[in-house]
């Protein structure tokens, strides 16, 4: 400032200057990518939520978009995710489903697993496997008893109500993959080892009758 402001700017005052602002500009840039990658996640994601629509989808592709939407609440976590999933998957099925499913076992975790601030890990891995797509959730948050697990899917049963907890997110999940997605889940839980849902279901839709 002060080279401008006395006319007495160098070239390498000048070439400083540049590099400065194409830095800048480059920033600029990427945070504006960023932003526009966040907004289309929100919106794919929110309008096949509100959409009944059986279209194919690229299936790693679609989980980061999940991934994406849910980013600011994520943040606000001291919790890593982790996803593997092949690239060029393509699945024929309900993609509002698995975004309902997906996103309410991650809020699950982020609410009773890792509580009061505790820090973890979530890894979401999903592969073919004959005709099915095989899809396998896992935390390493706090668990829950054999009690819990029992009544896990019922609707409005909640360990944390006036919590954050509805009562209505594994039920949401339950629903979501027996339903539109005609598959099946299973979970596997103790207390302190964290907990992992296998959801299995058809990669082309076999009926479409939902």
């Amino acid at each position: 400032d002060g080279a401008y402001g006395s006319q007495s700017m160098t070239r390498a005052d000048f070439e400083d200057f540049l590099h400065d602002a194409h830095e800048a500009a480059g920033m600029i840039l990427s945070n504006l990518n960023k932003a526009s990658r966040l907004i289309q996640g929100f919106k794919g994601v929110a309008v096949d939520q509100s959409d009944d629509a059986r279209r194919e989808f690229e299936l790693a592709g679609y989980l980061e978009e999940i991934l994406l939407s849910l980013r600011p609440r994520l943040k606000r976590a001291p919790v890593q995710v982790e996803l593997d999933c092949p690239a060029g998957l393509v699945v024929d099925s309900y993609p509002g489903a698995l975004s309902q499913a997906v996103s309410n076992l991650i809020m699950n975790s982020l609410i009773h697993g890792f509580a009061e601030g505790r820090s973890g890990r979530i890894r979401i891995a999903a592969e073919a496997v004959g005709d099915d797509i095989r899809l396998t959730y896992a935390d390493d948050g706090a668990g829950m008893t054999e009690d819990v697990k029992d009544k896990l899917y019922e609707p409005f049963f909640t360990t944390r109500r006036g919590q954050g907890g509805s009562g209505l997110g594994m039920h949401v999940v339950y629903t979501a993959v027996t339903g539109m997605l005609d598959g099946r889940i299973a979970c596997e839980s103790a207390p302190g080892q964290g907990v992992t849902f296998r959801i299995t279901f058809p990669r082309t839709r076999r009926r479409d009758d939902v």
